[in-house]
Order: structure tokens, then sequence, then C-alpha cells
């Protein structure tokens, strides 16, 4: 059969009008089947995102609300740490190059701090408010660097993805801890991003293939309302719905959470603050009870090597 639609095609580049005089040639019948496969595969891929997005909405929607249009207000503050220094990650600090110090600065220590001991990395939530948000995003955008990302926790909607981007001269090879492979994606300097997929919501572990040091604790929430503190320790939510809500902080590095309760009002921003307190021997106990692992097959379910527990619900 090939052969003979082989010798179609080249009937075909030696008389183009004849071919075009016999639309049921076998060089014809090939296209025409290329063409059938390529519309099949289409329809699969329809029905695919078709399923995905009805999952999503079921996630992030269950209740089928319109989308929130009424009164709206919001809250910033910062996140701070009290107690014990954050001790030195010695065996993870041994596996960095001395020419990857940004990559120190990320991960040598249990959690970062800034000026007047603000907390880094704290995963900021805002919940239990009336009505359906929708996110405002299809896309989260994360930097590699220097031997990290630019991140020690990131937090996205399911439904978005992560697209990786190389700032950098070398070539870095993203992936989710748990989530099949089936594909080595390289994000090459200069280069497009690498888009990653979480599957579902949950707790995932962004790292970099030939770096095991190399990592970001990844939240995939079903509610847009959140923010990540950097090293001043600050955030800001906005767009919330009025009425009384859930503030949460929480430090995956600390393995603490605070909460308050706020009453959101239309067009004002509350002023909160939070304290989260570390204890190097609460810290001990904790790592005596849960071992490190080094390459822990579900993330979402078991506690990374820093021996920290499961994410706040909403």
């Amino acid at each position: 059969m090939r052969r003979r639609a082989l010798l179609g095609w080249i009937s075909c580049a030696l008389a183009w009008s004849a071919c075009e005089e016999a639309p049921n040639a076998p060089g014809a019948a090939a296209s025409a089947g290329a063409e059938g496969k390529n519309s099949r595969l289409s329809a699969v891929s329809e029905e695919a995102a078709r399923q995905r997005d009805e999952a999503v909405e079921k996630s992030l929607n269950p209740k089928g609300l319109p989308v929130y249009s009424g009164p709206v207000g919001g809250v910033r503050g910062v996140v701070q740490v009290s107690g014990d220094p954050p001790p030195v990650l010695s065996e993870i600090a041994a596996k960095i190059p001395a020419d990857c110090p940004r990559a120190l600065e990320m991960q040598r220590k249990l959690f970062r701090q800034g000026l007047e001991r603000s907390l880094a990395d704290v995963l900021v939530t805002v919940t239990e408010y009336a009505g359906y948000v929708r996110p405002r995003t299809d896309v989260v955008r994360v930097e590699a660097k220097g031997c990290a990302f630019d991140a020690n926790v990131t937090a996205m909607v399911y439904g978005q993805h992560l697209d990786v981007f190389n700032r950098d001269g070398q070539a870095y090879m993203p992936r989710l801890i748990g989530v099949p492979s089936y594909a080595l994606r390289v994000a090459m300097p200069g280069g497009r991003p690498v888009p990653i997929f979480p599957p579902k919501p949950g707790r995932y572990l962004l790292v970099d293939e030939t770096r095991d040091y190399m990592r970001s604790e990844l939240y995939v929430l079903n509610y847009p309302t959140f923010a990540v503190t950097g090293l001043d320790g600050t955030f800001e939510i906005m767009g919330l719905p009025a009425g009384d809500v859930k503030v949460t902080a929480f430090s995956p590095a600390l393995g603490k959470v605070s909460e308050q309760r706020v009453k959101i009002q239309a067009g004002v921003v509350q002023e909160l603050k939070f304290d989260l307190a570390f204890s190097q021997s609460e810290y001990d106990a904790a790592m005596r009870a849960h071992p490190p692992e080094p390459k822990p097959a579900e993330p979402a379910a078991k506690p990374t090597d820093r021996g920290q527990p499961s994410e706040p619900q909403k």
C-alpha cells in the first residue's frame, strides 16, 4: 500500500494536472487518510480539553455560582518570625556549587528572613467568603537563575499552568515530583518557557532534574485569593467579596499556621500583621519523627525533606 501511495505521489509530481483530475488516485486517498487522522486527533484533543475545563469548573465553583460582582475590599500586611534563628541545612548546602550563590541564598537555611525578621515564602490565603471569584490569568510565571527558582514557595489556581523561564546561561530541566513525565523538557538559555500543568489541586514539589537542591514547593489551590511573601514579608490581596473571611498565614518551612478573622468592607484595605514563632527544639523533634526523604514519591501526601505538614485547608 505504501509502495502504491509513493508511486501515486511521484506521478503527481510529474503530471500535476493529471492528479487534479483524478481525486480517487492513491495519492489523493493517502492525503484524505492523513486529513482524517488529523481530524480524529483534533477531536480527541478537543474532548480532553473539554473534560479538563469541566473538572476545573467543578473544583473552583462546585455550586455553579455566577462570578461575584458585588462590593469588594482587600487585606495587606506583613509576616514576621520570632524565636530562634534559622538553622543551616548542612546536607543541602554541601550539594550547592560555589558558583551558585543564589542557590545558597535561597536554600542554605531552613527559612529566609529579611530586615526586622520579616519572613519570606509564607502562603497567605483568604477563604470562607461568599461568592465565586474567578482567576484573572491562565499562567503563573516562574524564573530559573543561578541554580535556583525565584521563590521557595509558589502558588497557583487549579486550571492555570506554570511557565518556567530560563534567565541564565545554562540549561534547566524543571518538573513536578509525583507527576508522570513522558518527555524531557529543557528550558534553554534565551529559549521558550517550559509549560507545566499540575493535574489536580494539592501540594507538589517543583524541582530541576539535574540539581536536587533546586526546588520550590508548589500549592495548587481551588481559589485565587492568595499571595506569597517575599523577603520583605509583605502581602496584599485585593478584590475580596465584602463580609466575614478567614485570613491564614502558612509557612511550610516552619510548619506553622496563624489565622485571623476579618470583616471585609467595601473600598477598605484591612492592615494585618502575623507573627510565626520558630523553635529549634520543636524542629529537631519534628525531624526525628519525619526523617528526610530525598525523593518523595508523592509530595502532595508526604512531608518534604524539611519535615513540613500538609497545606492549610480552605
